[in-house]
């Protein structure tokens, strides 16, 4: 959108057709608000979506802890808001093509395109100047670099849809948390809620017989008595995605980058896919278009998006290590959960930085983390 808007020749290349049923991503926190608005688009999206309030985090054997937003977050269904995004990108000028990207493109060893298939299946080729990436988790674009790095071997995978039947949950996105696992309601609208349920890879295994049945389980005995499915009804299909990790070397090479979860993917309890997707976006035009004014600017442009992309992330993955180690252990999570409470300047300090309106740093000051958790 912004490299079409600034009269760049730009061709998108996509697999689905739009509005298309993605349910990962749904909430925008406050940083995602400000960088819609950035784009003209925020009034838009604000008419499709739910106002939130805030986190209420249920640990087990602790009582809730609501986490309330300094400034307005929101949630909004992906099938609306990807649909809202390509077609301000297509009002700029960019062209739409149909097709899965199968490989790359290289002039010696800089990418200078993409070969993919298109929705008969034939083989077709784009040549561009620059290629970015922003293709998810399992990057292909990240694969055919040769930047991809080897998962930890902890995979967690989420399982879910949008539900109807879990009543008024106040604009509150409810976590009930456990060890190595977690089950989510995030409210869309007054009658549905995006619902999701983690677990480990050994657990989900064991639910093949009958998945619902184990996603409903374990979200009873997360939920303690206080949510379970009971009453509740699946609105559309079942979905489920994982492992819920990616890592990369680098999130740039000679004609091409990376951009959100192809650049690196971080714990999606914390919520902050959609805001590092649209701020690495608008970092990545700006290299993008210093390069096309300059081509021997391109090394240092690329050079300080991967810069700034590699150190926000790492900040980002060590909060996100933080904040999963709480989970995991029960009985941190109950003194944190009470640390929380008791600890204003430190809950403002953890909440600001999830929701993208401060940097993850402030948040892993001593100060911060002796307060919650020691």
């Amino acid at each position: 959108m912004r490299l079409a808007r600034a009269g760049v020749d730009v061709a998108i290349v996509e697999r689905a057709r739009f509005p298309r049923r993605k349910v990962c991503g749904e909430y925008q926190n406050s940083g995602s608000v400000d960088a819609l608005d950035r784009l003209g688009l925020l009034e838009r999206v604000r008419a499709a979506s739910q106002t939130l309030r805030g986190i209420r985090v249920i640990p087990p054997c602790a009582p809730p802890v609501e986490l309330t937003f300094a400034r307005t977050a929101l949630a909004c269904d992906r099938a609306t808001l990807d649909a809202l995004l390509l077609d301000a990108a297509l009002a700029a000028g960019a062209k739409l093509v149909r097709g899965r990207v199968e490989s790359l493109l290289f002039d010696g060893p800089r990418v200078a395109g993409v070969a993919y298939r298109d929705e008969s299946g034939e083989p077709q080729t784009l040549r561009a100047r620059y290629v970015a990436g922003a293709d998810g988790a399992g990057s292909i674009v990240a694969r055919k670099l040769g930047v991809t790095l080897p998962l930890g071997r902890t995979r967690r995978f989420a399982v879910g849809g949008h539900y109807r039947g879990f009543g008024d949950l106040d604009g509150f996105v409810e976590m009930y948390v456990g060890p190595r696992a977690y089950f989510a309601i995030n409210p869309l609208d007054a009658v549905r809620a995006n619902v999701m349920v983690v677990v480990g890879q050994a657990e989900l295994g064991s639910w093949s017989r009958d998945v619902d049945e184990g996603v409903q389980g374990k979200a009873a005995a997360l939920g303690g008595g206080r949510r379970s499915f009971a009453g509740v009804q699946r609105i559309g299909e079942r979905v489920s995605f994982g492992p819920l990790a990616h890592r990369v070397r680098s999130p740039i090479a000679p004609g091409a980058l990376l951009v959100g979860d192809a650049a690196g993917f971080l714990n999606p309890f914390t919520g902050q896919g959609v805001y590092l997707a649209l701020t690495g976006a608008d970092a990545a035009g700006t290299a993008i278009l210093a390069a096309l004014r300059d081509r021997r600017a391109e090394h240092s442009a690329f050079g300080h998006y991967a810069a700034l992309r590699t150190r926000d992330f790492r900040a980002r993955s060590a909060l996100c290590s933080v904040v999963t180690m709480v989970l995991d252990v029960a009985p941190l999570a109950r003194r944190t959960a009470n640390r929380l409470q008791e600890y204003p300047a430190a809950r403002a300090a953890l909440v600001d930085a999830l929701a993208g309106l401060s940097t993850p740093q402030r948040a892993l000051a001593p100060a911060v983390l002796g307060r919650l958790l020691i």
